[in-house]
């Protein structure tokens, strides 16, 4: 083999060295580019949401808040892949219907084409919550026959299953319970929610802190939101939807403002119970940080919000009625997004999964 001259090592050294120093300044560019991004998160809390919680459980402390991943077996995975050196979240999500005890010890792939397994989400991620949305709506006789107990076996089942599982659990019953898509009775919902909550309890159930989730958006039939709570006993926590609505630059709409204005008159904590730029992240265009990110983060902090959980979904390949202009919205479409998201939740303010976390949350 023929030796390497001394100019031929000087011009591999030169070019190693420009190499480099591209390289190290287009990760420095980067940088500063991602600081630019999150630095644009209004951080200012509004006093008026800062009080004390009362008939709740699983708080984090002052100044944090839960950080939650959703919602399939499947994006989860995937966001575990693509993110491997990335802390867990505090908690992951995952659904079931009250009508059959399914997707929850075992695997279970429903008619939109995706999967929920709660018990993968127990074996793979031990120091992190659980966030179980609980399907129940007003058509096919789901709520009659709630309240006429038909569905109590399932309710058991999921009791004993949950008693067994030692950590804490935020249980989300009827989630969305005032959309017009969920077709809910209030007096109907309320009875149906304090059936379930009875029941729980009933079974000795102590590590579920329960869930009354609001679309935010105007209501079924256009009932006051009152006419749906079950009442403060049965409510731990109070959850909003934030899809369109971070849109805004101008703030949260009227209905969202309303549940926040009647979870303080309650003294409950509120959590954005399920959230998404359901209008896309595109791969070469980062311009959905500014519409969609900034806003939902400066409502984070301006309402004192105490948890959050982001849905990462292509929405286009989601079988749901009415979200046929929903598009492609994974997190990690984007790199400089990405990276802007997790600039901002590993600051200490978000609670993640840690052997300390369920002490963080009360939970014994």
């Amino acid at each position: 083999m023929k030796p390497i001259s001394h100019r031929n090592r000087f011009r591999y050294l030169c070019s190693f060295m420009i190499f480099t120093f591209c390289l190290v300044s287009s990760v420095l560019a980067q940088n500063e580019t991602v600081d630019a991004m999150v630095s644009k998160i209004r951080t200012e809390v509004d006093s008026n949401y800062i009080y004390s919680y009362e008939k709740t459980k699983f708080v984090p402390p002052a100044g944090k808040t839960l950080l939650v991943m959703g919602q399939t077996e499947e994006r989860i995975k995937e966001y575990k892949r693509k993110f491997p050196n990335q802390p867990n979240p505090g908690g992951w999500s995952a659904y079931w219907a009250i009508t059959e005890f399914v997707g929850v010890t075992k695997k279970h792939t429903n008619s939109t084409g995706t999967s929920q397994n709660h018990q993968m989400l127990v074996n793979t991620f031990p120091n992190s919550a659980l966030h179980s949305a609980m399907w129940m709506v007003g058509k096919w006789n789901v709520t009659e026959n709630t309240i006429l107990g038909i569905y109590d076996s399932v309710i058991k089942r999921y009791a004993n299953w949950v008693k067994s599982i030692n950590r804490p659990v935020y249980l989300r019953i009827g989630y969305e319970f005032d959309g017009p898509h969920n077709v809910l009775e209030p007096k109907d919902y309320v009875k149906a929610y304090r059936h379930i909550v009875d029941m729980l309890r009933a079974e000795g159930v102590d590590n579920i802190a329960y869930v009354w989730h609001s679309y935010a958006a105007v209501p079924y039939k256009n009932y006051p939101l009152s006419d749906w709570y079950p009442g403060d006993d049965y409510v731990d926590w109070v959850g909003i939807s934030i899809f369109g609505h971070a849109y805004s630059k101008t703030g949260l709409n009227k209905e969202g403002e309303a549940v926040l204005d009647f979870a303080k008159v309650h003294k409950k904590p509120v959590m954005i119970a399920e959230s998404n730029p359901i209008f896309g992240i595109e791969a070469d265009n980062p311009k959905v940080w500014d519409d969609w990110f900034v806003n939902y983060f400066s409502l984070v902090y301006e309402k004192n919000i105490k948890a959050i959980c982001f849905i990462n979904e292509d929405w286009t390949l989601v079988n749901i009625e009415g979200l046929s202009k929903w598009k492609d919205a994974k997190l990690y479409n984007n790199e400089l997004v990405s990276k802007a998201w997790f600039k901002e939740t590993d600051k200490d303010k978000y609670l993640k999964a840690s052997s300390k976390l369920f002490e963080q949350l009360g939970y014994e």
